[in-house]
């Protein structure tokens, strides 16, 4: 065993832990695993905030797509399945807010726990642990490190008697050979040699007596170091075992496959999407907007003197009253509602141009002609707009057939329709905010816009009351468009 001692002490470079102050890096290994700690705690910080800004994205994604879909032009069952796209990513969305609370409030908090419990910090800076190590690798190490300075000392002063040996053994030679030889400092010179041959075996001795010395300590050293040693070996395997079974959880937190919510997400998704059926789509269609739609058909009506008072749909849509009913909207559209232009204090002028002839007023006599006169003088309160139902409030004279033609005649309240007598309604307030028409669009009066989908116009007024915007394409008309049909580009 001394063999291997003088081999270690020969070999300058040597970096074993038997090595004095070796052991330094078993207790840096201390404050390494505190440092570990806090590297572990930032990476499961930065996951968590990951999990949350994907949740929020998610969340926003999910949330535009259906307020895009449900304002489209998809419909049916393949409108539910579409959605179900959304509807995952609001549920996954929930579930990665649920890792992220995990990782911050579980795993977080307990490596956090364990480390404050493990590593204690000094008043004086550093931490117990670290200290104790230290203490007691320097406490098992002292004795034979303090044999190991004799050692040297000695090994240092046999190593210099050999070197006055060999000088004086040198210049003792040389004396002898010079001619002019001197017998009195010849003398002195053996002499001298004799006396180094002394110091070099006495020295000898000593540095052999205290490496026998050094060896009978080194069985004792190596015990000492080695309890010490494996106290923070044990140390570490706690350290170890704990990250072990955190990074366990972890896993088990961020995989979502094994979350029997997230399983039951795609199944709903799947359901949903299978469910989709061509031909139940297009019954329905075909039934809210197609051939399938009920219709009142036209029929014989005998005549009687309340048929004034009770005109169809049809009839109440006469150019020359001075009323024309701008939109009418309809549940069940594939498009968002058109917003119905109404006027709800508008006055009729007395004088107004005489009514068209109405085929049912020819039997009429004198007291319903004044009756009519009266009436045409009453204001109009209110404009009532339904799918099966057209009601005014008003007594004014009836006017002819409404038929799908009449959809492009002049508006005598419109902005732009010549003659309006209303000048005095307010304009609305002048903006400039550039839009992008997101559905097709076919003005159905003369002061209405259109536009295809995809058109950038200009916004030059706020919506009113009714649903309304005022606009300018791009070629410099200006009319009114529903507000609805447009979004503001970013």
């Amino acid at each position: 065993m001394s063999g291997s001692y003088d081999d270690s002490m020969i070999d300058v470079s040597s970096d074993s832990f038997w090595e004095v102050g070796n052991y330094k890096r078993t207790v840096r290994r201390v404050d390494d695993g505190n440092r570990l700690c806090n590297d572990l705690m930032n990476c499961l910080h930065e996951r968590a905030r990951i999990e949350k800004s994907y949740a929020q994205q998610l969340t926003e994604w999910g949330k535009r797509w259906r307020q895009l879909v449900e304002k489209g032009p998809q419909y049916g069952t393949l409108e539910r399945a579409w959605t179900a796209l959304c509807t995952e990513a609001e549920k996954v969305s929930e579930l990665h807010m649920e890792v992220k609370a995990a990782l911050m409030g579980e795993d977080y908090e307990k490596l956090k726990n364990w480390q404050k419990d493990s590593y204690h910090k000094q008043m004086i800076g550093g931490f117990k642990e670290t200290k104790e190590a230290d203490d007691g690798f320097r406490k098992a190490q002292k004795p034979w490190a303090k044999k190991l300075k004799e050692v040297e000392t000695v090994k240092k002063t046999y190593h210099s008697a050999c070197k006055e040996e060999k000088l004086a053994a040198s210049r003792e030679t040389n004396s002898r050979l010079e001619s002019n030889n001197n017998p009195e400092a010849q003398k002195k010179l053996q002499e001298k040699v004799e006396k180094c041959q002394q110091e070099v075996q006495k020295t000898k001795e000593r540095y052999e007596k205290s490496i026998e010395e050094l060896d009978k300590l080194t069985p004792q050293y190596m015990e000492n170091m080695e309890q010490v040693f494996e106290q923070w070996q044990q140390f570490e395997d706690k350290r170890i075992r704990f990250f072990r079974e955190l990074l366990m959880e972890v896993k088990q937190h961020l995989d979502l496959s094994t979350n029997h919510k997230f399983q039951t997400i795609y199944h709903t998704m799947e359901d949903t999407i299978s469910a989709t059926d061509a031909e139940e789509d297009l019954k329905w269609f075909r039934s809210n907007h197609g051939p399938g739609m009920p219709m009142n058909w036209p029929q014989f009506e005998d005549w009687s003197i309340d048929l004034n008072r009770t005109l169809s749909r049809r009839e109440k849509k006469k150019p020359s009253e001075g009323i024309t009913l701008t939109g009418i909207s309809q549940t069940g559209s594939d498009q968002p509602v058109q917003p119905v232009k109404t006027s709800n204090s508008l006055t009729v002028p007395t004088k107004t141009a005489p009514a068209a002839p109405n085929p049912f007023d020819e039997d009429e006599d004198e007291e319903e002609e004044e009756m009519a006169v009266v009436e045409q003088e009453t204001t109009v309160n209110h404009i009532s707009v339904n799918k099966e139902e057209i009601k005014t409030v008003s007594s004014m004279e009836k006017t002819a057939d409404w038929s799908d033609e009449d959809t492009g005649g002049g508006n005598p309240f419109s902005a732009n329709g010549d003659g309006n007598p209303f000048e005095d309604e307010p304009a609305s307030p002048v903006v400039s905010v550039a839009v992008r028409a997101l559905y097709d669009y076919e003005g159905q009066e003369q002061d209405e816009l259109s536009f295809q989908a995809g058109d950038e116009l200009t916004k030059i007024g706020e919506e009113d009351d009714q649903g309304w915007c005022k606009g300018q394409l791009k070629g410099g008309q200006t009319g009114l468009y529903p507000a609805n049909y447009v979004e503001a580009i970013q």
